[in-house]
């Protein structure tokens, strides 16, 4: 059996790998190729995918930004989108009707405040247990992990840098 022909057909690998998760058209198409599959062909599945609305860019694209909306910025999604191999007007269209800028800040202020208070009783435990220690001022360190959290997660860093200053003018306020 040395045939070159592969043994299942696209289409039932198309619709395999698309019973397992959602994939862009570009994945779809890149996973068939890799399996051998002639380009003729995969195209032909590409469009009878399409036709029945099992591929569409768009709604995955849209799913994608609110599925990730309150945990990482609108730079960070942009990125994964283009991974994934979404048309940049695609992209667009998704990001722009999920995330304004208002909202961002917004988002990245909430996470901010949540993260100081995980990250301060953490610090006020590892203080307690080691007592004679010498280490960073608690706000110097909290700020210091919450501006790396938050720019992993694809904040800006003056956005960040915003963020931080109301947290430490509210938690001066406060005090």
């Amino acid at each position: 059996m040395t045939s070159s022909k592969p043994l299942k057909s696209a289409r039932e690998v198309a619709l395999d790998c698309l019973s397992r998760r959602a994939l862009t058209h570009h994945e779809l198409e890149t996973r068939l190729k890799e399996k051998g599959y002639e380009s003729t062909e995969v195209n032909q599945v590409l469009e009878k995918m399409k036709k029945l609305g099992y591929l569409n860019d768009q709604e995955l694209a849209f799913a994608v930004s609110q599925n990730r909306l309150k945990r990482y910025s609108r730079r960070r999604v942009l990125q994964d989108l283009q991974k994934r191999g979404f048309e940049h007007q695609v992209i667009e269209q998704a990001l722009g009707s999920t995330y304004s800028s208002v909202d961002e800040l917004q988002q990245c202020l909430t996470l901010a405040k949540r993260w100081w208070i995980q990250e301060g009783k953490r610090w006020d435990q590892r203080i307690c247990q080691d007592g004679t220690k010498k280490s960073l001022p608690r706000d110097l360190s909290l700020q210091q992990k919450i501006a790396r959290k938050l720019v992993q997660r694809g904040y800006p860093s003056d956005m960040v840098r915003n963020v931080l200053y109301q947290l430490q003018t509210i938690n001066y306020r406060e005090d």
